[in-house]
């Protein structure tokens, strides 16, 4: 076994007694440093103020920086808890210290190098001016300067946030430097640092708004430090912002004022130069109510700047700040290609002013020089006072106006064209305000301008809309507030235009300035919207005077009372006129006015229309209007007195103007109609029509009628007018108006014919009605609008038409002394009916017809089609002759028996249900009835099917005699129903039921008693009924025929013996008769028919013999 020499094994026992001498030393040093460590952060960071360090961690490492030893800080927080509230000032993630072990065995701390990470520094002043920083409540004080030596040859930083909020005087910084390297000595107590750090500004704020935002920063830093004297000054140092170098240099010096409060700050004497973008300076330097100017401007230009900081600057002071900017040959550009300068030089000095507040801030542009082809405009300016901006200023020279309205222009109006001279000077308070102050409703003085100004071929637009006012050539002469515009024309909103003014504060109104504005002159337009026209002459609605006369929110009444006047639809609040307007075309929502000429006179109170005179619906209109237009008239709406003259006009346009509502978008301004005007004012309104064309065809002459409106009252006194076939009417009408709608009308109109055709009078009625809905889905989209209507109108009810909302309601008396309906013809015609939602009450229709009287009660509805009109009535016939009754029906193409095979009178009460077409004649096949009929004197003369059933009897049944008799018939659609018809003749008692088609088809079964018609004597029956003496007859065993055939003019098919075919065929038509009854409702007791024997219950007939004869 080979063996270790002895000197290895000693040395190998050596180095592991130094390992273990120096572990145990590294752990009594490291024992002791940590809490002596702690205890000096904790001294220097809290001594003498009212700092609070929260609990922290110290490590120590021997590998971290091996072979140096290294000390980190991490988790450290500082708090301030001044003014008895604690604020966190300092957050330190971690803190890397690599020291000299030597000078730590001596009990001093030596640092070599220092890494930071995750730094965040804050300050807080709310706004009482109460601090919360690192400084705490301390003052500097006066100290010798530190002794000892420092040498850093490296810090390294990763993270550096710093925080400053200032609520005293409204500014706020927040940075973050993403990484710095720098190296720090402090020799004979002067601290020097040098290197380089890039990072970011994310805000940089004052009182008026955000100066920098999110803008990367780097800069090359030279600082030295005197800590004699308390005073730090950068020199060589640069920083590059908004990718331009600015040159920074200076001192800064602490406050060493005596006292024992807080600390007010440091006197500053710092120097910024260099450039920056065009468009940072000009929004740094101009005031808050001229920024909007810039919005949306682009610039490629620079601007030379020297930033000079000088003074106290603290939390409750700022410096004094002086900016001197420059630029030649600049370019600036906004969205709207026509808004741009191409060349522009310009010298100004930015100043806070001694006070260092906005109330002295001065901004004087003492070279400001536009060049443009049309030539070059000099302007100088003297701003004051940002808080309320007072401006001095003079424009000489010739350019174009995209570029003037750039820096001049009013808060909505742009300039995209044109060319303007100008020779101005002016002065005063500039239009434009802060929020604040239109909140408080501050007024302010006019701004003076006193020279003239000439536009040629000018192009102005309003924000949102394109070419509002093109081609405008002007010469105006400015006095202050008062304006001569001379020779004006242009293009106006798409109206060409002519005009010579004097106007009285026209700018200050337009900017919200001031409340009013008088205009008195001539006016030509070729057409005229006032639609469009209003919405540009709006006065702006930031002005503080506008704000300050806003009006309190109102509640829905007062909102209609005020719709009412429509003063507010036609003339702007606050503009006075007194101008002639002729105008070639007045287009209203819904109506076109041509050839206008009126006089327009507005006070502020009250505006008068007199001399009306035009050209409407291709008729002429004459009259005047008036309303007031002061809110404090409560009752007082639009009165007019206007006359229409037409020749010839067409009922429809006539009656959707009047009816119908404009349709409108939802942005778009309302306008008034005729309607409106109607519905919305007191007056009166007369029209005389020589010739109204109606939809069918049809004339009304010589028509005369006349509107009254007062209050909620619109009344028609009357109307007179010759009507179709000669007929003369009538009439006069009321109705209730609530807001723009009409809530209920009742009308009465007589009309008197000579001969009347009564359905082309009802096909003239039906055309004179409102429109229809066919469509479902347009019914619903109505619907659905009108639902929305009425929620914006808080109404709860929908508008609709009047004629199927009920809302409308009419009487109509018709009477003719001659009358025709299709193949009936009578005299003595009489017809009251209630018109109402959707249907015509027939309250009492007669005529003398058929040898008799006819009487009519019942309903017509009208909203079903123009093609179907369901008619459900009850007639009473009275007296009718039988052969006229059937010659008529023959006439009417029914395959019937002819006049001369019957005789007899008829009475009979009938309920029935039809549907009448387009021509208003029954459609038979949709025809359903119920009859309850007496027959007296009936006799049958050579009727084919009686012929066939009794062909043994042929010479007895060629002339049958009957005893009166009643009985029950129904109509199902186009078929008698017989049940039961039970005669007592002349031959013998007949028994019949089945069925009969008017078109000659039947299928019928008849029931005789043979040997009463063999045995009986048939002279003395014949005398005995024509006496009218009854016979009483016992019920006999009847045989029964059947009768039918398929075809009309077909001969009947006769069976006999057809007892037990009979008595099924009769209960099915029962069945039939009872189900037809009650499927189509049909009236059987006839209740709306005036008191007849046939309506009340009748005494049972005897219908069988009791001997024979």
């Amino acid at each position: 076994m080979k063996s270790f020499p002895l000197w290895r094994v000693l040395g190998v026992g050596f180095l592991l007694l130094l390992l273990a001498l120096g572990l145990a030393g590294w752990l009594a040093t490291t024992r002791y440093a940590r809490p002596y460590l702690k205890q000096l952060v904790r001294t220097q960071l809290t001594h003498n103020s009212e700092l609070v360090l929260d609990p922290f961690e110290v490590d120590f490492s021997l590998w971290r920086d091996f072979p140096y030893p290294t000390a980190s800080l991490s988790h450290l927080t500082l708090r301030d808890s001044s003014h008895h509230r604690t604020l966190p000032v300092l957050r330190l993630g971690r803190a890397d210290l690599r020291l000299n072990l030597r000078e730590l065995l001596h009990r001093r701390v030596q640092v070599t190098r220092l890494t930071l990470r995750d730094v965040a520094i804050g300050q807080r002043v709310d706004s009482l001016g109460r601090t919360w920083g690192l400084r705490g409540k301390k003052r500097t004080a006066a100290s010798p300067p530190p002794k000892i030596d420092l040498a850093l040859d490296s810090i390294i930083i990763y993270n550096f946030g710093i925080f400053t909020r200032n609520d005293f005087i409204h500014s706020a910084l927040r940075g973050r430097v993403f990484q710095a390297r720098l190296a720090a000595s402090l020799h004979q107590g002067l601290l020097a640092v040098h290197g380089r750090f890039t990072g970011r500004l994310d805000r940089l704020s004052n009182r008026t708004g955000d100066l920098l935002a999110n803008e990367p920063v780097q800069a090359r830093l030279n600082y030295r430090y005197d800590f004699a004297r308390r005073q730090g000054e950068f020199f060589n140092t640069r920083a590059t912002l908004n990718s331009d170098t600015i040159r920074i240099s200076g001192t800064h010096t602490a406050d060493m004022a005596s006292g024992t409060g807080p600390p007010r700050g440091t006197f500053l004497n710092l120097r910024f130069a260099g450039s920056q973008p065009l468009l940072a300076v000009l929004h740094a330097t101009l005031p808050p109510t001229l920024r909007p100017i810039l919005h949306g401007a682009s610039s490629p230009s620079k601007a030379q700047i020297e930033y000079l900081m000088s003074g106290l600057s603290g939390p409750q002071v700022r410096p004094h700040i002086v900016l001197h900017f420059g630029m030649r040959n600049a370019r600036i550009q906004w969205p709207d290609s026509a808004r741009r300068i191409d060349r522009w030089d310009l010298q100004g000095t930015y100043d806070n002013g001694p006070a260092h507040a906005p109330q002295t801030m001065t901004l004087n542009l003492s070279q400001c020089r536009v060049y443009s082809p049309a030539g070059q405009l000099d302007m100088a300016f003297l701003l004051r006072n940002f808080q309320r901006p007072y401006v001095q200023g003079r424009l000489h020279g010739r350019t174009e106006l995209p570029a003037l309205m750039a820096l001049l222009s009013p808060e909505h109006w742009y300039a995209r064209s044109g060319i303007a001279d100008l020779d101005v000077q002016l002065h005063g308070l500039l239009p434009a305000v802060t929020q604040q102050q239109r909140q408080r409703g501050l007024l302010r003085k006019n701004l003076a301008i006193h020279g003239t100004a000439t536009l040629r071929n000018a192009t102005f637009e309003l924000a949102g809309h394109q070419g509002n006012l093109h081609g405008l050539n002007v010469r105006i002469g400015l006095n202050d507030s008062l304006w001569q515009l001379s020779n004006a024309s242009g293009v106006l909103a798409g109206m060409k235009f002519n005009a010579s003014a004097t106007t009285l504060y026209l700018l200050d109104y337009f900017t919200g300035q001031h409340p009013t504005t008088d205009i008195k002159g001539s006016f030509a337009v070729d057409a005229l919207d006032l639609v469009r026209l209003r919405q540009l002459l709006r006065p702006s609605a930031t002005g503080p005077l506008l704000a300050h006369q806003r009006r309190p929110a109102r509640s829905l009444v007062d909102r209609r009372r005020i719709a009412t006047t429509l003063g507010s639809h036609l003339i702007p609040a606050g503009m006075h006129l007194d101008v002639a307007l002729r105008c070639g075309r007045l287009a209203l929502a819904t109506d076109t006015l041509r050839d206008m000429a009126v006089r327009i006179r507005h006070d502020g109170v009250r505006v008068q229309l007199t001399g009306i005179r035009g050209k409407l619906w291709d008729g002429e209109v004459h009259g005047e209007a008036q309303w007031p237009t002061d809110s404090a008239n409560r009752v007082v709406p639009v009165s007019y007195n206007v006359d229409f003259h037409f020749d010839t006009l067409n009922y429809k346009s006539l009656l959707e103007r009047l009816s119908r509502p404009p349709r409108r978008s939802r942005t778009s301004p309302a306008s008034p109609a005729i309607r409106e005007l109607l519905l919305a004012a007191n007056g009166k309104l007369s029209y005389e029509i020589n010739s109204l064309l109606l939809p069918d065809g049809e004339t009304v002459r010589d028509l005369r009628l006349r509107f009254d409106k007062q209050g909620s009252a619109l009344n028609l006194p009357f109307i007179y007018f010759v009507a179709p076939q000669g007929g003369v009417g009538s009439g006069s009408a009321t109705a209730q108006v609530e807001g723009l709608r009409i809530v209920h009308a009742d009308a009465n109109l007589y009309l008197r014919y000579p001969t009347l055709d009564v359905p082309q009078l009802l096909r003239m009625l039906a055309s004179v009605a409102p429109p229809r809905t066919d469509s479902a889905a347009l019914a619903a989209r109505r619907a659905l609008r009108a639902a929305r209507r009425a929620r914006r109108l808080a109404t709860g009810v929908a508008p609709s038409s009047l004629i199927t909302n009920g809302r409308f309601t009419a009487l109509l008396r018709v009477e003719a002394d001659h009358v025709r309906y299709a193949a009936v013809q009578g005299a003595n015609f009489q017809l009251v009916t209630h018109l109402q939602a959707g249907e015509a009450i027939l309250d009492d229709c007669t005529v003398s017809t058929l040898g008799g009287r006819v009487t009519l009660r019942g309903r017509l509805i009208t909203d079903a089609g123009r093609q179907h009109h369901p008619l459900k009535v009850q007639a009473l016939l009275e007296d009718i002759q039988l052969p006229e009754l059937f010659g008529t029906a023959t006439a009417m193409r029914l395959n019937v028996m002819n006049s001369s095979n019957i005789t007899g009178r008829l009475r009979c009460a009938a309920a029935l249900r039809t549907d009448l077409d387009e021509k208003f004649l029954p459609n038979l096949d949709n025809t359903n009835a119920y009859l309850k009929a007496d027959l007296r004197d009936l006799e049958l003369i050579n009727v084919e099917a009686l012929e066939d059933a009794f062909k043994f009897f042929k010479k007895r049944t060629s002339h049958l005699y009957f005893e009166p008799v009643s009985s029950e018939f129904a109509l199902s659609r186009g078929e008698l129903l017989i049940p039961n018809l039970r005669l007592n003749s002349n031959l013998t008692e007949l028994q019949v039921n089945g069925r009969y088609d008017l078109d000659g088809r039947a299928d019928l079964y008849v029931g005789m008693n043979p040997l009463h018609a063999l045995l009986g004597s048939n002279n003395k029956r014949i005398a005995r009924i024509q006496a009218g003496e009854a016979t009483t007859r016992h019920d006999a065993k009847l045989s029964y025929v059947n009768l039918s055939r398929d075809a009309p003019h077909s001969k009947y098919r006769i069976k006999l013996f057809q007892k037990q075919e009979q008595q099924q065929a009769q209960a099915a038509l029962r069945r039939q008769f009872r189900q037809l009854v009650i499927t189509q409702r049909l009236d059987t007791t006839l209740r709306l028919l005036p008191g007849s024997p046939l309506v009340a219950p009748q005494p049972k007939l005897a219908t069988s013999p009791r001997s024979s004869e």
